[in-house]
Order: structure tokens, then C-alpha cells, then sequence
């Protein structure tokens, strides 16, 4: 519990100073929507969307490992061939 506290803590403050040095305003135009942003909150949220795009996709398996590959870490399961 207090590995986790300190952990906690030490990622907030890397993303506080992470803030403070990217607060410049910047413009962003995406599918015809303009806004203005922090430039620390604009690659926070594009790093929260990458994530979540990620998470959506799931772990997959690669087809030369007949789909064991991710949820092992593995090589091809016995038996099957590469390619």
C-alpha cells in the first residue's frame, strides 16, 4: 500500500512539471474543429486516446503462433508451423 502511495506520488509530480513546462497555448484543427489548448493537455489526451485505442483492440495473437503467442509470450505452439 505505501509502494503504491509513493508510486502515486512520484507520477504526479512528473506529470505536474511535465504541465508546467508545455503551457503554451497551441491551435489544433482536426475534421474541421478548431482549438486552442495547452500544449500539455493536448498531448495528455492523445496519449489517453492512444491508450484506450489499445485497450479496445485487445491482445492478439500473431497468426504464425496459431493465436497463443500474446496471452503466453511464447513461440508457436507445438505442432504448428511459421508462416
Amino acid at each position: 500500500m505505501r509502494i503504491a502511495l509513493i508510486a502515486g506520488t512520484a507520477v504526479l509530480a512528473v506529470v505536474l512539471i511535465f504541465i508546467i513546462q508545455n503551457a503554451h497555448t497551441v491551435s489544433i484543427n482536426f475534421l474541421g474543429a478548431h482549438l486552442h489548448l495547452s500544449l500539455a493537455v493536448a498531448l495528455l489526451l492523445a496519449a489517453i486516446a492512444g491508450a484506450l485505442l489499445m485497450a479496445a483492440a485487445g491482445p492478439r495473437g500473431s497468426p504464425s503462433c496459431g493465436g497463443s503467442c500474446a496471452a503466453t509470450g511464447a513461440g508457436p505452439a507445438p505442432g504448428k508451423q511459421p508462416g
